[in-house]
């Protein structure tokens, strides 16, 4: 991981403790092995502005739907980042937070979340990541929700996949691939936090939930590629109407709720 701007902070841990050691959840899966660089337990009442800015990290409006991130969507309460999305006179309204400039990750970094999603049509809640100087692609999507209408699937199969350039030239759009698996831990993802992470390494990516291997990339022009890309950036968003339609003759109160973050390295 590199820190960008200045010292990270590192919130929620205790000095003088073996953090690695005393984590109860989540964690690569070779934990001894690494250190905790990074940890956002949303305990204080705000968002951390050495960590996280809200909006996509390229601004606030994107071309792939109509959403339009604001702060006032995006808050921290009971020891909980929430984002929210709202409609207002035609306008799509939500909230996404990003750590541009701030913490990056890179080969060698396992960044993780433990997360619970909202249940509504339309809506598409992603923790990802991206180069920090907005090349596109490469993009690792830790996981995805897809909120297309369709029963089941929509909420008990998280997603997870890697966008990259066969020329493995960051911003390759050309020769541009893509690839993913679905997965389910057998519950609703909407009524249950789970953990979801990422083991980047030089010769594997590793996709996991809850411990579990999700997708394995071992593809060396994939790996080439993301490598090329780094240092990524770190992005939890709640995007609407890009799969899906979300009806707007009611008030939307679902959360993507995210219970803390790490990086370790």
């Amino acid at each position: 991981m590199k820190l960008l701007g200045g010292a990270v902070a590192v919130t929620g841990l205790s000095a003088g403790r073996n953090t690695a050691t005393a984590v109860q959840e989540g964690g690569p899966p070779n934990r001894a092995d690494r250190v905790i660089a990074l940890e956002d337990r949303f305990e204080d009442g705000s968002l951390d502005s050495d960590t996280w800015e809200t909006g996509w990290g390229w601004g606030t409006r994107t071309r792939t739907s109509p959403t339009r991130m604001v702060p006032e969507n995006v808050t921290v309460t009971d020891g909980q980042l929430r984002l929210e999305a709202s409609h207002e006179g035609g306008k799509i309204l939500s909230g996404s937070v990003n750590t541009k400039n701030k913490v990056t990750v890179e080969p060698g970094s396992y960044f993780e979340a433990k997360i619970k999603f909202p249940d509504r049509d339309g809506f598409l809640p992603a923790f990802w990541a991206k180069p920090n100087d907005e090349t596109w692609p490469p993009e690792i999507d830790v996981v995805e929700l897809f909120q297309k209408g369709g029963g089941r699937p929509d909420t008990h199969y998280s997603h997870h996949h890697l966008h990259y350039s066969t020329s493995t030239n960051p911003g390759d759009r050309s020769t541009y691939e893509g690839m993913g698996k679905s997965y389910t831990p057998g519950d609703d993802l909407t009524q249950n936090f789970h953990v979801y992470g990422v083991d980047w390494r030089r010769d594997r990516i590793v996709h996991y939930v809850d411990g579990e291997p999700a997708m394995v990339t071992t593809d060396p022009t994939v790996l080439d590629a993301m490598a090329k890309g780094a240092p990524f950036y770190l992005m939890c968003t709640l995007e609407v109407n890009k799969i899906g339609t979300a009806p707007t003759d009611e008030e939307w109160d679902e959360q993507f709720v995210v219970d803390w973050t790490r990086v370790w390295e």
